[in-house]
């Protein structure tokens, strides 16, 4: 496993807004007047799609084995981190405040809200072919995996935000591990 032995403790010390405080009613009322994008939603919904898109059009060939990999080498930390906040879901708690919020239901919104796996993926996986093909675009598309998240409504900014710095550390210990 490629992230057996990344330390993800300094992530532990990183919590989101409190249920149910001032900060999180903010978060659920600033992605209620995002406007839903399904389809912007369901385009990047799919990693690796996402990235091989971009690829095709280059005429870069993607090794599906090697992002396979590194999705399900870095799941094992997201979901200890999903697990350790077990943070609800922004439409969970939206309902507590008496707000109703519309979103993209999608089959991986099925775990807890913080850290967003799809934006740590999206930013690894970016940063990751952004640095192997000398292409910038590769990191616009793991912002855009990670913007789509809020679209759906699926994650608040912070679980986002988390997900990124997440994703960023974990790019950097395999750069650093490979040099």
């Amino acid at each position: 496993m490629m992230f057996e032995d990344f330390d993800y403790s300094q992530f532990k010390n990183m919590p989101p807004p409190a249920d149910g405080s001032l900060k999180s009613l903010a978060e659920i009322s600033d992605l209620n007047k995002v406007p839903i994008n399904k389809s912007f939603v369901k385009k990047r919904d799919n990693i690796y799609k996402s990235f091989k898109e971009l690829a095709d059009k280059k005429n870069i060939e993607l090794d599906k084995k090697e992002i396979d990999n590194l999705t399900s080498s870095s799941a094992d930390v997201i979901l200890k981190l999903k697990q350790y906040y077990n943070r609800p879901r922004p439409k969970e708690q939206a309902k507590q405040y008496g707000i109703n919020m519309e979103t993209v239901d999608l089959d991986s919104m099925k775990t807890p809200s913080y850290p967003s796996g799809h934006s740590a993926q999206g930013i690894l996986i970016g940063n990751y072919l952004s640095a192997k093909h000398k292409d910038q675009e590769f990191k616009e598309i793991g912002n855009e995996i990670s913007n789509a998240r809020n679209v759906a409504r699926a994650h608040y900014k912070s679980d986002s935000d988390m997900g990124k710095k997440l994703g960023e550390s974990m790019y950097n210990y395999i750069k650093d591990g490979e040099s």
